[in-house]
């Protein structure tokens, strides 16, 4: 009898504990994120849009705690000449966003932010780990999904948020960075606020510094044990792909973390000088 007991009071601490989950989970009706045809080879663009209207996802989004979309962009290399140390276009388009669905967007429940953007998520090829790296701000800290560039807190049924664009921009001979910007599009222009905002919404690599031009500067980060950036890129290389990558996040006062599918945008061709 002491033990019925026991076990009844047990269970009905468990059933009063346990309330029912609030769960963000728009259905791909709802929104969409897609590349864009680009305007000149030296960038990427794409759109981001959500469509809510009524329902507990419209609720939740426009709840004033909800963050978000916070749009975030990645990165990999591959040569830009040699077939032997390229993607195919099945391993950019699938298989890095399906690595990248594994680490961090499992299942509705399963899905966490990114607070590291050093080495994402991989794939495999010729026995060589091709890394995924998170596009960073100039002072290579802060570096949080909630946080990076943000498009607005609180967008309601508000329909197109933006198309964006990333550009390649020459910081001198030796280095380039990519310059963040928005298209006006209506109905309005998004309330955008980011991390980068101080340095002109300009991107680097992942800890935080311009992306080198050198040959002789990229030859010593492929032959360097401490840096896997250029895994997948030949020595001496005169020609690599800067290929990019886009995916949105959601968090706020309900239970779960949400993500968009990884979208991949497009490469921009990067010319080295060798010296």
């Amino acid at each position: 009898m002491k033990l019925k007991l026991t076990f009844l009071l047990l269970a009905s601490v468990f059933f009063v504990s346990c309330g029912m989950p609030t769960i963000f989970a728009p259905s791909t009706s709802e929104y969409t994120l897609q590349k864009e045809p680009p305007f000149n080879p030296d960038s990427v663009e794409g759109k981001l849009e959500m469509r809510l209207s009524a329902g507990p996802n419209y609720d939740l989004l426009e709840n004033s705690e909800t963050k978000g979309p916070s749009l975030m962009f990645f990165y990999t290399f591959d040569s830009g000449i040699d077939s032997e140390y390229q993607l195919t276009p099945y391993e950019l388009t699938y298989t890095m966003p399906s690595k990248f669905k594994q680490a961090f967007n499992k299942d509705i429940y399963g899905a966490k932010p990114v607070y590291n953007p050093k080495e994402v998520a991989y794939i495999e090829k010729d026995d060589v780990k091709i890394y995924l790296y998170g596009v960073n701000s100039s002072t290579g800290s802060n570096f949080n999904a909630k946080d990076q560039y943000v498009l607005t807190a609180n967008i309601g049924n508000k329909a197109a948020l933006d198309t964006f664009k990333l550009v390649k921009v020459d910081a001198s001979p030796e280095q380039y960075s990519l310059q963040l910007s928005w298209t006006d599009t209506s109905p309005s222009t998004p309330n955008f606020y980011s991390n980068v905002q101080s340095s002109g919404n300009m991107l680097y690599s992942f800890n935080g510094n311009r992306f080198p031009l050198k040959q002789s500067e990229i030859n010593a980060l492929i032959n360097s044990n401490d840096n896997t950036e250029y895994n997948f890129v030949e020595n001496y290389p005169t020609k690599v792909r800067l290929h990019l990558y886009a995916a949105f996040f959601i968090s706020g006062p309900f239970s779960n973390f949400f993500w968009s599918d990884l979208v991949y945008l497009d490469s921009i061709p990067i010319d080295l000088v060798s010296y």
